[in-house]
């Protein structure tokens, strides 16, 4: 073999993911010298083992606990016998969370290194891969498993074996490919349709991006129904639009005027940056491997211990195909307690799913959850906001903590922020826009219901967003559109609530969860539940209650953000524990993020308070200082009707409520020191992106004893390509920052 068919044949292995070292075991003669009830081969685990490429075909596995049921038993502990440390370690593991853990300890002074399983819910096993550190190669080593407290659950593990550099090698082709396939169909389509909009006669740049945004859902929640109806005509109905949409995207550009193709290369932008946004969620995301296992992998990515919530649209997908939709569809969650948005968006792609099928509806979910980017590009479009401070918001939020997980973990609720974004900007551009009038309520009242049908935590910014835009748009034309899209809602809504009455009842779970404070399924209508939870709460009590809500919805800003200056002080000390404490303050400051929207911030908190200098000083009285005012009293005003609604007690957390409000005070924020000073802003959204990557990419596990942070082997052309995504978005980030706001945009009242 010469030179170059060796490095065909070499590039070829890597892109198919293959790979053709064989693994060996460390130890074939390793046993259990010490051994308190754990089993061995097929009896230490329910889940069978399927090893990888180049594993042998049968290693054995200890595990389990077979006496589980002894109450009497309070610890398990397990050892091997010794080998020597290699440099890179290769194991599967599989177990819960508070499960023994497993470590790898040195003989010579007891240190241990902890060996984190990818799924710490233990439904799966997980393939680790970690490279050790200098000072534990070739050492004396051996496996251990305890917990001081046995809480009877279990773990499991395999024989160690020699791992290479080359684990996961391939990832990045794949995942690219995938996502660019979901990306073309789904914004095919709704190119499509789009284009021909413009072809007959719509000329408005905001509405054609409403269309767009529209259009990327209302397929799927189509082809939901017609799947459940019979799923082979929603395959085929989903085949054939696919095929539809490409004859009319290449037939419908080439009628396209100028003016159209001026509108498309304007809306193409966001649309791009939407999909590489996507693209670097997705290299970030399995950075360290875990596409076999995509969705119990995102529980435990960012954060550990997640609810299995992500999965849900996933089984009612499925459930949608089979003759009837099981009930309950998960634990005790009914079918109807699920909004279906994100199960059809994933039945209009299902024909193109292939095995593990759970990838594919992660990168279609993930494709869904990015929208908000266009959502949020046209509400601050149509105020009318200078394109480089779109593009600064826009980039605080795609680089928090808050948008990289609750995007990696599909559950539908940036989704739903993305069509109630869109819900607004239609009623901040004019009533009097040109556009046709069927469209100024047919738009608006689609994207309405869409968010509550991807997810009902939208409500809380829908619902005092009517009166709202009521206010502000004193005038006839605005109170015929908003009557016309109240009534449009409803037809796209009727169906849900049908189908929650009579196929899944009752429907209403969450209701009478967020509103009453009931848990349980029972019999009684929402309205009994409601008056019976407040009649029987003393007045003092409703009061702590509400409170609390307060507390939690707007506390915890000065507290994180004290963390996180601590957080940074700690990564420059030079003690030997200083990283490790950094660490363990990114987990607690992720964690706020995740439960608290003041926290979100960060260095935002203040932006409220910067508004102040425009009350006295009229030269910063600019277009960002309104609309930064505009986004803030809204904000405040929504918040504190969902910490009145939440029954209560601290249940406004942040992802009981809207996500659309969480992105406007990232905006908002933004816009304010904008307004005081453009240096200013972005040196505060820099500061603020680089404390999301030690969050997102650096500060990742929280560290046990010994300082080290347990994490696998980073896949290398997953860093490649997550290097190529940052850099592409900031490219797209910069050249929508060099689109000036077009003059007919400008909001009128």
């Amino acid at each position: 073999m010469n030179r170059l068919s060796f490095h065909a044949f070499l590039f070829s292995g890597l892109c198919c993911g293959a790979t053709t070292i064989a693994h060996r075991p460390i130890a074939p003669d390793l046993t259990l010298v010490a051994n308190d009830g754990l089993c061995a081969n097929e009896d230490a685990s329910p889940f069978p083992l399927i090893v990888g490429p180049g594993d042998p075909a049968h290693l054995r596995i200890w595990g389990g606990a077979c006496y589980a049921r002894d109450a009497s038993r309070k610890a398990v502990f397990a050892q091997t016998s010794t080998f020597r440390a290699p440099q890179f370690l290769r194991i599967y593991t599989q177990g819960w969370g508070d499960s023994p853990k497993l470590f790898l300890e040195r003989v010579s002074d007891g240190e241990r290194y902890l060996l984190m399983p990818r799924n710490p819910h233990g439904q799966v096993w997980s393939l680790c891969n970690y490279d050790l550190p200098p000072d534990w190669r070739g050492r004396e080593v051996r496996l251990v498993e305890e917990e001081p407290h046995f809480k009877g659950l279990w773990r499991a593990f395999s024989e160690p074996l020699e791992g290479d550099t080359t684990a996961g090698l391939g990832d990045a082709w794949h995942l690219l490919s995938l996502a660019a396939l979901h990306f073309f169909v789904m914004a095919g389509g709704a190119l499509a349709i789009t284009i021909w909009a413009m072809v007959y006669g719509l000329r408005d740049k905001i509405y054609a991006g409403l269309l767009l945004l529209a259009a990327m859902a209302l397929p799927g929640y189509g082809l939901f129904w017609a799947t459940l109806f019979d799923a082979k005509l929603g395959r085929y109905l989903a085949v054939a639009a696919m095929i539809a949409s490409v004859a009319a995207l290449g037939v419908g550009f080439r009628k396209l005027d100028p003016r159209g193709r001026a509108i498309l290369k304007l809306l193409t932008k966001p649309l791009l940056l939407t999909a590489i946004a996507t693209i670097m969620v997705l290299a970030s995301g399995f950075l360290y491997g875990g596409t076999q296992d995509s969705l119990g992998f995102a529980r435990s990515r960012y954060l550990e211990l997640l609810p299995p919530d992500n999965e849900m649209p996933f089984l009612f997908a499925n459930g949608a195909r089979l003759p009837h939709v099981p009930t309950p569809l998960f634990g005790s969650w009914l079918s109807s307690d699920r909004p279906p948005l994100q199960s059809g968006m994933v039945l209009a792609q299902f024909p193109l799913f292939r095995k593990p099928r759970e990838l594919n509806y992660t990168i279609v979910s993930m494709l869904a959850q990015s929208l908000w980017i266009l959502g949020l590009w046209l509400l601050l479009t149509a105020f009318g906001v200078d394109g480089p401070a779109v593009s600064l918001a826009i980039a605080a939020c795609l680089f928090s903590a808050f948008a990289f997980t609750n995007t990696f973990f599909v559950w539908p609720k940036l989704l739903s922020a993305a069509c109630a974004l869109g819900f607004f900007a239609a009623f901040v551009r004019a009533p009097e826009a040109p556009v046709p009038r069927w469209l100024k309520g047919l738009l608006p009242g689609a994207l309405f219901a869409l968010a509550l049908l991807a997810h009902g935590g939208s409500f809380f910014a829908l619902l005092p967003g009517v009166p709202a835009i009521l206010l502000w748009k004193r005038s006839p034309a605005a109170l015929k559109q908003i009557a016309a899209t109240v009534f449009c809602a409803i037809l796209f809504y009727a169906p849900w609530l049908a189908y929650q009455k009579f196929c899944d009842p009752p429907g209403n779970r969450l209701l009478k969860l967020h509103f009453a404070g009931v848990e349980a399924v029972d019999t009684r209508a929402f309205g009994q539940t409601f008056i019976d939870a407040y009649r029987k709460l003393p007045i003092r009590e409703l009061w702590a209650n509400k409170e609390s809500n307060f507390e939690s919805a707007f506390g915890k800003g000065l507290e994180n953000l004290q963390a996180t200056l601590l957080m940074t002080k700690d990564l420059f000390r030079y003690r030997k524990d200083g990283w490790a404490h950094a660490a363990s303050l990114g987990y607690e400051i992720r964690q706020k993020h995740f439960f608290y929207p003041a926290a979100t911030l960060g260095f935002f908190l203040f932006a409220p308070f910067a508004l102040l200098f425009g009350v006295f000083l009229k030269r910063l009285r600019n277009a960002a200082w309104r609309v930064s005012g505009l986004l803030w009293i809204f904000i405040f005003a929504a918040m504190t009707i969902w910490c009145l609604l939440m029954f209560g007690p601290r249940t406004t957390s942040i992802h009981q409520g809207s996500y659309a409000l969480t992105l406007m005070m990232l905006t908002a924020g933004v816009l304010a020191y904008w307004s005081i000073s453009k240096t200013l802003a972005i040196a505060v959204t820099a500061a603020q992106a680089m404390i999301g990557f030690l969050l997102n990419e650096v500060l990742l596990r929280v560290p046990y004893p010994g300082g080290v942070l347990p994490e696998g082997l980073i896949h290398w052309d997953t860093l490649a390509l997550l290097v190529s995504a940052v850099a592409g978005v900031a490219w797209l980030l910069r050249e929508t920052a060099s689109d000036a706001t077009p003059l007919d945009l400008q909001p009128t009242r």
